[in-house]
Parts: structure tokens; sequence; C-alpha cells
């Protein structure tokens, strides 16, 4: 019973040390998974961004607008 004791500590600090590369994994997929997303989102807004100036001659103030929300999200919530 003795013996049994003293790998109780040893077990709880390779567990310790398991868990936290497990979550250090998660944390780094998650990391960059994150960045893909902000990378297709500004992929998309640029193609909606395009659009928008291809087709300011059907409806130019909306097309402004557009291209004005984007510009003003982009730097607000993407720091471009």
């Amino acid at each position: 019973m003795g013996a049994m004791l003293r790998f109780v500590p040893i077990i709880f600090a390779v567990a310790v040390i398991v868990t936290s590369i497990l979550l250090a994994i998660s944390s780094w997929r998650q990391a960059a998974q994150l960045r893909r997303e902000r990378a297709d989102l500004r992929e998309l807004l640029a193609r909606v961004k395009d659009i928008a100036w291809d087709q300011r001659e059907l409806d130019p103030s909306l097309s402004t607008i557009i291209i004005d929300e984007i510009r003003t999200y982009e730097k607000k919530e993407l720091g471009k």
C-alpha cells in the first residue's frame, strides 16, 4: 500500500502535463480556425465590394453606401 502512495504524485503530475498539452493543442487549433474564418470573411467582403463597384451604374448611391459600410466595418472590426 505504501509503495502505491509514492506513485500518486507522479501520476497526478503526468495527468496535469497531458491535460496542459491537450489544452494547448486545442487552443492552437481554435486560433488557426479563427485565422481561416477571418481570411474567408475578408475575401467575401472584397468580393462584395468589387460587385458593388462593378454595379455602380445601376444604382450609384446604393453602391456607395455598400462600399462605405464595408470600409467602415473593415477599419473597425478587421483592423485593416
